[in-house]
């Protein structure tokens, strides 16, 4: 393994930590620190140090009988995580494109990613007047229909801890700027099934999200709908939200969720 000559240019450390993952991987049954060591050309003081970080965040297990050291599943957790974000957009297409004909407004699926809305896939409407949108945009947690979705879908602790990250930048007149108005709009969003982004990322804009779920019930994607302020009115607004929130459940139950 030709591992050294990287180590001038990145941080060592990670890429240390890295070469143990990847090693972790190639033994079924573990692997003790001496081997380790011999195998990454690394003391078995610095190879030990770092598996004990990497076990203190569960990505790493010690066997109690043999010492031996094996991949956690923390990974698997991360693994599989990735994958249904992967899976999703192909999953999750024809039920997209069912709401499309039945709205005719622009249909939306999209991640948190980054603790940002990312936007993976997209219909738009076929009116004359509609909703552009692209492929990889991304938006705010706090102003956007599906960022909030997703805040209304964690535990209460959870939820407090990403409140604190985010930053009430003004997008528009209506973008909510504080915390006391965020947790309104998210305990609107619990009640409903659905959020709504009423002008608050995009002037003359309403959106709304409903989260999608998988077998173990949690939030893995969010299906949008987007339209001009101009042709929506509250009820057509409460029409998209239970249409986006069917449409989700449809989803999620075909991925294995069940209330």
């Amino acid at each position: 393994m030709r591992r050294k000559q990287f180590y001038d240019t990145t941080v060592q450390s990670v890429q240390r930590t890295l070469d143990i993952i990847e090693t972790l991987s190639e033994y079924k049954t573990g692997v003790g620190v001496t081997t380790l060591s011999k195998e990454l050309k690394l003391h078995k003081s610095t190879v030990h140090r770092l598996l004990t970080t990497l076990m203190l965040r569960k990505y790493v297990e010690q066997d109690p009988e043999t010492s031996k050291y094996k991949l956690g599943m923390r990974l698997f957790e991360i693994g599989n995580a990735v994958l249904s974000k992967l899976d999703i957009r192909q999953h999750a297409s024809p039920y997209l494109r069912q709401l499309w004909k039945q709205c005719g407004e622009t249909v939306q699926l999209s991640i948190v990613d980054q603790y940002k809305v990312l936007y993976i896939d997209v219909l738009e409407s076929l009116e004359k007047v509609g909703v552009k949108s692209n492929v990889g945009e991304r938006a705010p947690l706090h102003c956007s229909a599906p960022g909030k979705i997703w805040l209304a879908n964690l535990p209460e602790d959870r939820l407090n801890e990403v409140i604190k990250m985010i930053k009430f930048e003004p997008y528009t007149p209506y973008t909510i700027d504080n915390v006391e108005k965020l947790k309104a709009s998210v305990q609107q969003a619990r009640e409903l099934g659905y959020a709504i982004d009423n002008q608050e990322y995009s002037t003359d804009l309403i959106s709304v999200s409903a989260a999608i779920k998988n077998y173990r019930g949690r939030v893995i994607a969010c299906v949008s709908i987007t339209a001009p302020a101009l042709r929506t009115n509250d009820d057509k607004i409460k029409e998209m939200g239970n249409n986006v929130k069917t449409t989700a459940e449809k989803i999620s139950q075909s991925m294995g969720f069940n209330k």
